[in-house]
């Protein structure tokens, strides 16, 4: 046989090597499937932290992350997500947020300068509502007419939002998401009954659903009335999501109530907070109160003597019926470090804290919770367990601060008017 003869019956190397392994031409899209699947196998192993780190690899890598098949169950997976950071409202006219890192690897770090928080498309900044496991409730100006509102649900990780129906003479808004049980989040609007008369005004709920679509009336709850103490919008809106239910909280000068929904009975009923031991006197204009939920649990603390150097941690039952005492907050221990946190009041002269409470952290363990406290221009943590506290961020005041009026801080024992936590998820809106 000549040589060129030999060289025609020799198979190329791609096909000798293709009949080796049995790997066929027409089988390299299901050789791509597999390796997707691999990857898939592999990404399910990282935190939610890396998860979003990834998603820069590749169009196709974020393409599989976002995939509501793989980031769905894994988001159910990994519940209760760690608090990664928080938004800090300022006490000043303009809406302006700070951003503060819960992250142990920073160290002593400089919080972001405040800003207003923007969408793109929109030409008013947003209002933070409510944080609930990853995902923001915010609301906008409608300009010109600065009464109406647009109300969002939006992934501050992921930049996605889903602008709600219109919401019309609304008295409050809560929103309800918990991924251990579901993909999708439901919000509830209180809303006065068309038909109640002026002397017995009587209220219903509306509720908005991510899977089914527009606001319809809950026909299995009845109109019902609320508290006479309740007596306008600000009142209930501080709102949190906890245990199944939607907790509208609202304080006054002679009440100290919440109004909860629990979702899957659709019952709504009243629950008192925490009984203090000053309740023998009303609450004045300088209480300072914070409700936060933290890996399941939900938290209540209440101010009102600023000169007690004991801070007291309550948190609710399992069964939403009553709370108990969990945790002290030693304020000495703090201001024997950092003695800026003493004033004197200046119309009494007696020795004051300077504080306000901005975050609260249930950790795996016990040993692992802290509180957020903002005291003069800086933020610290303080674990419950072994009283032991560290610098979290220093603060600086924004441009246009004056001395006098500084939103972070001075002789301004609220500091920032409301925080929300940071969680970073890969959820769907």
């Amino acid at each position: 046989m000549s040589s060129s003869s030999r060289t025609r019956t020799k198979a190329p190397r791609s096909t000798r090597i293709r009949r080796n392994y049995g790997i066929s031409s027409s089988s390299s899209a299901n050789i791509v499937a597999d390796l997707d699947d691999v990857l898939l196998q592999i990404l399910s192993f990282l935190p939610i932290k890396s998860l979003i780190k990834c998603k820069r690899v590749s169009k196709r890598w974020r393409c599989l992350i976002t995939n509501p098949n793989f980031s769905n169950p894994i988001i159910s997976s990994k519940h209760p997500l760690p608090i990664s950071g928080l938004y800090l409202q300022g006490t000043r006219r303009d809406i302006e947020y700070r951003f503060v890192s819960l992250d142990d690897e920073v160290n002593e770090q400089l919080s972001l300068p405040s800003s207003p928080l923007r969408f793109v498309d929109h030409p008013t900044p947003i209002v933070i509502m409510q944080s609930t496991n990853g995902l923001l409730l915010c609301k906008c100006t409608c300009p010109p007419n600065h009464f109406n509102r647009n109300f969002y649900v939006y992934n501050p990780t992921t930049k996605q939002k889903t602008l709600l129906p219109q919401i019309i003479d609304h008295f409050a808004v809560s929103l309800a998401f918990d991924p251990s049980k579901s993909p999708h989040y439901k919000v509830f609007c209180l809303k006065r009954t068309s038909t109640s008369s002026v002397s017995s005004v009587l209220y219903h709920l509306e509720v908005y659903s991510s899977n089914e679509g527009p606001w319809r009336r809950l026909a299995s709850l009845p109109s019902f009335a609320l508290p006479h103490t309740v007596t306008g919008l600000s009142n209930l809106s501080n709102t949190v999501f906890w245990n199944g239910a939607v907790y509208w909280f609202w304080f006054g000068p002679h009440s100290r109530d919440c109004l909860s929904f629990d979702i899957n009975t659709e019952e709504i009923k009243t629950l008192p907070l925490p009984f203090l031991d000053h309740e023998e006197y009303p609450p004045d204009v300088g209480t300072l109160r914070f409700v936060e939920e933290s890996r399941g649990n939900l938290y209540f603390i209440e101010v009102n003597d600023l000169s007690s150097s004991d801070l007291p941690v309550y948190e609710m039952n399992r069964n939403g019926s009553s709370w108990f005492l969990k945790y002290h907050v030693d304020l000495e221990t703090l201001a024997a470090t950092f003695p800026e946190m003493i004033r004197t009041e200046y119309y009494t002269y007696r020795r004051i804290y300077s504080f306000s409470i901005i975050g609260f952290v249930k950790g795996e363990t016990d040993v692992e919770s802290y509180i957020v406290l903002h005291i003069p221009n800086k933020a610290v943590k303080y674990y419950f367990i072994n009283k032991t506290f560290k610098k979290l961020c220093s603060f600086e005041p924004s441009q246009d601060d004056d001395d006098d009026d500084d939103d972070d801080g001075g002789d301004n024992f609220y500091g920032f008017r409301r925080s929300f936590q940071f969680i970073e998820s890969l959820a769907n809106v």
